[in-house]
């Protein structure tokens, strides 16, 4: 740094400092698409932006290593939320998300992490660095400079998250436990498999108009305004006759214990 300018110094700096704080998740989504905009004209990409999304995807790379790598780094940060989470609960506030020691599921996230964050950025990094080795060789081109052997990049990390996501999989709650919610690893489906074989050993019996109808009641010709009242009632259409108000309505209490039999 002795050798630098101020204005050297002063832009390194700058460049740095830009980098360092892209690297903070809360920016992440802005600059994904910061870049995609980019690179609709590549010739346009700001080096400073270049380098700050490089240092970002290195920054959360670890699932691009090798397994015993890549797990070894999960655990270590999984256990730093969980302190931060224990640290939240003794204060009594609520747990930040991915900090609940005791309700967290890692395998689970990890593989929402490699789908939603790690596959969009490592694949976007690569697009960004085939965009810059194009326009360098047209630029050489164009300056009848010695042009530059262009070929897109090696993605090597491709293989690695395919199998690190695979093995994830592999750890993710086993159908037999109980999940944290009905959706978690095919709960659904096993729930429907099970009823559908329920519906197989025991057929549903048909059923007409006229016993969809409880035995007590008498059919619709033979009803009148006041003999609706189920006969079951003491007295009666007597009792609607005297006084209505002493007779529960059957759309009050039935179907209303019906409602709420239904909820969870």
């Amino acid at each position: 740094c002795d050798k630098l300018s101020k204005d050297d110094f002063r832009e390194m700096r700058g460049i740095a400092v830009e980098a360092v704080l892209g690297t903070d998740m809360s920016a992440h989504f802005t600059q994904i698409k910061n870049m995609q905009n980019a690179l609709f004209n590549p010739s346009t990409v700001n080096r400073n932006t270049a380098m700050t999304l490089i240092l970002h995807c290195a920054d959360i790379s670890h699932p691009t290593k090798t397994w015993g790598l890549h797990k070894k780094w999960t655990d270590n940060l999984m256990e730093e939320f969980f302190c931060q989470g224990d640290k939240e609960t003794s204060l009594g506030l609520p747990n930040s998300p991915l900090c609940n020691r005791t309700e967290t599921l890692v395998p689970e996230s990890q593989v929402g992490f490699i789908d939603f964050i790690i596959v969009p950025s490592m694949n976007l990094l690569g697009d960004m660095f085939d965009a810059l080795l194009l326009v360098q060789n047209e630029e050489a081109n164009a300056t009848g400079t010695k042009s530059v052997n262009y070929k897109k990049v090696d993605r090597p990390w491709d293989n690695r998250l395919s199998e690190n996501r695979k093995r994830w999989k592999e750890l993710v709650t086993p159908k037999d436990e109980t999940p944290v919610t009905p959706a978690v690893n095919g709960r659904v489906k096993e729930e429907e498999t099970e009823s559908a074989k329920e519906k197989v050993s025991h057929p549903p019996t048909k059923k007409n108009s006229t016993t969809d109808q409880p035995s007590s009641r008498k059919s619709s010709s033979q009803r009148n305004s006041q003999t609706d009242a189920p006969s079951s009632l003491n007295g009666g259409p007597k009792i609607l006759e005297e006084d209505p108000k002493t007779v529960s309505s059957p759309t009050a209490t039935g179907q209303s214990a019906a409602v709420v039999g239904a909820g969870p």
